[in-house]
């Protein structure tokens, strides 16, 4: 299926991209999709600003901007505070974001920082959801299986050997990402995780949909599959669904669905 599409059936969204391997590119292939209306790009930590050129937005707006009142026009707002050099924009404050989401028909939000890593365990203060979120996608890559884990590799590092298991230089397996995904062991009553870093989805609110990104050919959809199905069964009711495919390619394959997933803040 395109992409794009699955996140139609949800309407009107608030999304919270969380994870690694794509979150600002989902942002964009899905406020693309929405440019007749009026939609909203954000963050509620750091990401790049895409230079006017690109024509990925139509305006942007500063904390300034945004606390006066406005009404926004149809298509692509991207807010926040620009840094000094220009080239990233942080968050505007939570509570002047929580005051423009409900202007929009739609809002894309990039929730996490993985320092362009693919693999990463969670603080005790990340990632940041807006107490408006409707959906909070958790993005992975798995073409890290097999490689050594490393500070390369792994945004907090100790965080994560503490939560997959994974010593370093272990080559990552497909069993370290169960707990970095759930926060809890694989198999059907699966152990919780010590405690020590967040997973994935310790912080989420709505609907909860995990996406298995950059997997491009068959090895890749096959570990999908396989992680998919070691993936603790409560952990999996509870989440709305599971695909996997790639941003690129706008292209993914649903590999789980529960339309009766809970969309209570969690």
């Amino acid at each position: 299926m395109v992409l794009s599409d699955f996140f139609d059936r949800f309407g009107r969204q608030v999304v919270s991209v969380t994870g690694c391997g794509g979150k600002t590119s989902l942002m964009w292939v899905l406020a693309a999709r929405s440019r007749a209306r009026k939609t909203l790009v954000t963050t509620t930590t750091h990401t790049q600003r895409p230079d006017v050129s690109s024509g990925l937005f139509d305006y942007f707006i500063d904390e300034e901007a945004a606390r006066r009142d406005f009404v926004p026009p149809d298509g692509i707002c991207f807010a926040g505070s620009l840094k000094p050099s220009g080239l990233s924009v942080s968050s505007l404050p939570l509570p002047v974001l929580e005051k423009i989401i409900p202007l929009f028909d739609r809002v894309f939000i990039e929730a996490d920082g993985s320092r362009s890593k693919p693999l990463k365990a969670w603080a005790s203060y990340e990632p940041v959801i807006t107490e408006s979120t409707t959906v909070t996608v958790g993005i992975l890559p798995l073409w890290p299986l097999g490689k050594p884990v490393s500070d390369d590799l792994v945004h907090r590092l100790p965080l994560f050997t503490a939560l997959s298991g994974a010593k370093e230089g272990d080559a990552v397996l497909p069993e370290h990402y169960v707990p970095v995904i759930s926060g809890h062991s694989g198999g059907d009553t699966g152990v919780p995780s010590n405690g020590v870093a967040r997973s994935l989805f310790s912080v989420s609110r709505g609907k909860k949909a995990l996406f298995f990104n950059q997997i491009e050919d068959e090895r890749g959809m096959e570990n999908a599959r396989l992680i998919t199905s070691m993936l603790p069964r409560g952990f999996l009711e509870g989440l709305c669904a599971v695909i996997a495919g790639s941003v690129r390619l706008n292209r993914a394959e649903l590999l789980f669905a529960n339309e009766f997933a809970s969309a209570a803040p969690v």
